[in-house]
């Protein structure tokens, strides 16, 4: 069974979640669109998000 999230990972979660929209859109103001911008932040946090899920998943595998 999946234990919660420690809080830790989930300030990481949610920086990598807010900072990468933020950072494209003030870095490609003027050459990408709003929807370029969405698009771009999922390509860009899922394989984060993922990774972290993974390395918490394994953790609690190897406990048990």
């Amino acid at each position: 069974m999946r234990t919660k999230m420690s809080s830790r990972r989930a300030l990481l979660t949610s920086c990598t979640l807010s900072a990468v929209p933020t950072l494209l859109f003030l870095i490609a103001f003027e050459k990408v669109s709003l929807f370029g911008v969405l698009i771009l932040s999922i390509l860009i946090n899922w394989p984060i998000i993922r990774w972290l899920d993974d390395r918490q998943w394994y953790k609690e595998w190897k406990k048990d």
